[in-house]
């Protein structure tokens, strides 16, 4: 829930913004999209339905895998700009088992976000991994969090207006893929108290397989 924090002083100066929820699937008519390839080789959302069954998957390796990415964006509507910096693949979460042993895998996403400050709505998603045709294969979860902390990794947590936020956005694929896309949805939001309202629109990061 976006919450405004914004002194009745500066109300002329910064509009409270309020997401509405796009109805419809994802399709390439949608929204705009932007897309920002890794140098290191080449953006899961809770509103997508993983499939329980593809026939592209690949078989994990014998341990987790942890690969260097240089990809961002910048929202230049909202002032939002995240770099994603690192992938884990096939995390051994202890406490959850189940994902791997079924031909699934825990995937790791390091992103380093700051918030714009022109609206009070902050940086958070939604977020997805995609495979290679452009479906969603990978939501965020929190349920290995104990896991991913122990490990001495820090999950990530929503970046408020004006704040920088970096940690580890943990994925549950239910189907191993060879390479993944990192996706950011900006929500359509409209403006409280006037203004255009703002669409929706997609970014996109390539993830290095090595």
């Amino acid at each position: 829930m976006r919450s405004s924090r914004t002194p009745l002083a500066a109300l002329a100066a910064v509009a409270a913004l309020t997401l509405s929820a796009c109805g419809g699937s994802d399709s390439d008519g949608e929204a705009a999209t932007e897309s920002t390839p890794s140098s290191a080789a080449s953006s899961a959302s809770t509103d997508d339905t993983m499939p329980s069954t593809d026939v592209s998957t690949s078989s994990a390796p014998a341990g987790p895998t942890k690969i260097a990415v240089n990809g961002g964006f910048t929202d230049d509507v909202l002032g939002d700009s995240a770099k994603i910096t690192a992938l884990v693949r096939d995390f051994p979460a202890t406490s959850n088992t189940t994902i791997a042993e079924g031909g699934g895998e825990w995937v790791l996403v390091e992103i380093d976000a700051k918030a714009g400050t022109k609206y009070t709505g902050g940086f958070r998603g939604p977020f997805a991994l995609l495979d290679a045709s452009g479906n969603v294969v990978g939501s965020p979860t929190t349920v290995i969090d104990a896991d991913v902390k122990a490990a001495g990794y820090t999950p990530f947590v929503e970046a408020d207006s004006g704040k920088e936020s970096k940690g580890w956005i943990v994925f549950q694929v239910n189907n191993r893929q060879d390479s993944y896309t990192f996706r950011y949805k900006r929500q359509a939001a409209s403006v409280i108290g006037g203004g255009d309202p703002i669409p929706e629109k997609i970014y996109t990061v390539e993830l290095p397989t090595s």
